[in-house]
């Protein structure tokens, strides 16, 4: 990470709004992620920082919804919901995207060793480097399998109790659904991107970094642990001429806030 830093001039800042404090985030937060834990594989500092910047928004009166790209189980959005439910003074609008199946294909030419050792040790399907927009059948398999459309309605609605009216759904492949749906979402105050892969990330933040507010959050999980993601982001960045201040969460997740 830090290499790409240097090489894209993308500043770290040790001033981190909405972070998680070093000797963690107290019981009540731990509460709320207790309820969801079985529902993410997002380790413990990434979602002890992921309450802690939903409550910098609801403190600071911070328009927008929260928007996920890659959501697996759920549990991610749940905790901002149950965040929200907590120190928010009104609902906010969340917005879900995945194919709510197996993750696609990486790019062996862009996304790195790691992501093409790990689905050849993982995917049953052969091969699976191409890039290809088809699930790689069997990949979530040890972690408990694919989130499913079901698995996230269930917990946002019933188990969290969150409104259902304020809840959006995007079915499908990145590449299908923000072409038409970003138009729709609205500001944001929290963009969390997870889709792992270089193509994924770059469509993301291509068609929804604009919404996002001036001081919202953007929050990418793979940054550290996936070469293409690193790449994407690096390049969007630059790319754009940002002055952006990266926030290391932990080894594999950064996220910045907009100016």
């Amino acid at each position: 990470m830090a290499y790409l830093s240097r090489l894209f001039g993308i500043r770290q800042a040790k001033d981190r709004p909405g972070a998680a404090a070093e000797h963690g985030v107290g019981p009540e937060p731990r509460e709320m992620i207790a309820r969801i834990r079985g529902h993410t594989m997002v380790t413990l500092p990434r979602l002890e920082s992921l309450v802690q910047q939903v409550r910098h928004c609801e403190a600071a009166g911070l328009p927008g919804a929260f928007v996920e790209c890659g959501v697996w189980k759920g549990g991610c959005m749940g905790l901002m919901a149950l965040a929200n439910l907590r120190y928010g003074s009104g609902r906010r609008d969340l917005h879900l995207f995945d194919a709510f199946t197996e993750i696609c294909e990486p790019d062996e030419a862009i996304d790195g060793d790691r992501a093409v050792r790990e689905v050849r040790s993982w995917a049953q399907t052969a091969g699976g480097t191409a890039g290809r927009l088809g699930p790689l059948t069997g990949f979530y398999d040890a972690f408990g399998g694919p989130g499913t459309l079901e698995e996230n309605v269930a917990l946002l609605e019933r188990t969290i109790g969150y409104d259902a009216r304020k809840i959006h759904y995007h079915k499908g492949w990145f590449q299908v659904t923000l072409p038409t749906d970003a138009s729709g979402v609205g500001p944001i105050a929290i963009l969390r991107l997870d889709g792992d892969w270089y193509a994924s990330t770059r469509i993301c933040l291509e068609h929804l970094y604009d919404l996002v507010v001036p001081s919202g959050f953007v929050i990418v999980d793979d940054y550290g642990t996936y070469d293409g993601c690193r790449r994407a982001v690096d390049e969007f960045i630059a790319g754009r001429g940002l002055d952006v201040q990266l926030q290391p969460v932990d080894s594999d997740c950064v996220y910045w806030v907009k100016d």
